[in-house]
């Protein structure tokens, strides 16, 4: 066992290319330091500052471990505890931040704590139809085929961290005191109570983070240094989706295809003014639309909008007035020629 291999156990155990027996031991070890799972993904440069001062705790923690022979030897002995070392540098979870502003403090072997997530569970979805998931503290998480959660049998008592590779729905069980948060192999997703579907598709593929009610923040895991601090993350609102693109390193917000009524609201009009229709619109599915009032002061329509789309609404009310319509980011921008006057 030596460096080059606990960085390469590393990657693979990111990665998901551990063997059982691998990954078993990984998670024994992170259960024994008292730490929590999520693997952040640093630059190569706080990688390798990291692995060497991980690398000095491992050998002063498994000496300190280490049982004498007549006692028999334990699962973290020889190969198997080496290999299980390695998952402390694998983590970079909640002990991370501590070991790198800590480099003097000697190290100190840490039980299992009743304060950390444990009994790590894996669901995948291989049939063909949305398999649904409840959790303990009430969330649902609809599965979509070949989907992939892990998530613990009790959660930690600071958050909620769950793992995800493919698509899932979620409905967030409310609890302000402990925030819930998705991690996929690009991205992770922290709400406090809300409903929202992760598409976390391998490779280079977008990852989408689409909002139904509620709100999301999302942050990349992987991001350039010359990034703005302003938009290495950004908040979703309903209606709205988060795409991160891993080729480019880049995280957009957009309206999503199909926006969903968000409120209950008659969409019957009867020779009434086209900014009331405007604001109809606005209050049933949350997004802002852009119109001038002035060039809409003499309009009115009568219409019956109540089996359309947001956008086939729109279209209606856009054919009556000769108008037209475009979506920028989070809002929508309504223009029109106006109306001559009575």
């Amino acid at each position: 066992m030596n460096q080059a291999y606990l960085l390469h156990l590393l990657q693979r155990y990111q990665q998901g290319e551990c063997t059982p027996e691998e990954a078993r031991v990984v998670e024994q070890w992170y259960e024994l330091l008292g730490h929590e799972q999520p693997p952040l993904m640093l630059a190569a440069t706080e990688r390798e500052q990291l692995r060497a001062l991980l690398w000095q705790n491992i050998e002063a923690q498994t000496q300190q471990l280490a049982v004498s022979p007549s006692a028999g030897r334990p699962w973290y002995a020889g190969a198997a505890r080496w290999a299980a070392a390695a998952a402390l540098a694998l983590g970079l979870g909640v002990g991370a931040q501590q070991i790198l502003t800590r480099q003097s403090a000697p190290p100190v072997a840490v039980k299992p704590s009743v304060h950390q997530a444990s009994g790590w569970r894996t669901y995948v979805n291989a049939t063909t139809q949305p398999q649904t998931v409840r959790l303990t503290d009430g969330s649902m998480v609809q599965v979509s085929p070949q989907g992939q959660l892990k998530y613990p049998a009790r959660f930690a008592t600071q958050h909620r961290t769950v793992y995800l590779k493919g698509e899932a729905f979620f409905t967030i069980a409310h609890d302000k005191a402990h925030p819930f948060r998705v991690y996929t192999q690009e991205v992770v997703t922290t709400v406090l109570g809300t409903s929202f579907l992760v598409r976390a598709p391998e490779g280079t593929a977008p990852v989408v983070v689409k909002v139904r009610t509620g709100r999301v923040q999302v942050n990349p895991l992987r991001e350039p240094a010359a990034t703005p601090a302003a938009r290495r993350s950004i908040v979703v609102l309903p209606n709205q989706q988060a795409v991160y693109l891993p080729a480019r390193h880049e995280l957009q917000r957009e309206l999503v295809a199909q926006p969903v009524q968000l409120a209950a609201q008659s969409f019957v009009f009867d020779d009434r003014p086209v900014a009331e229709v405007l604001d109809a619109l606005q209050k049933a599915y949350g997004i802002a639309i852009e119109y001038d009032s002035k060039a809409l002061r003499n309009c009115t329509v009568t219409l019956n909008l109540q089996n359309e789309s947001l956008y086939g609404k729109l279209d209606v009310l856009s054919k009556a007035l000769g108008a037209s319509y475009t979506a920028s980011e989070t809002h929508l921008i309504f223009r029109s020629p106006g109306c001559a006057a009575r």
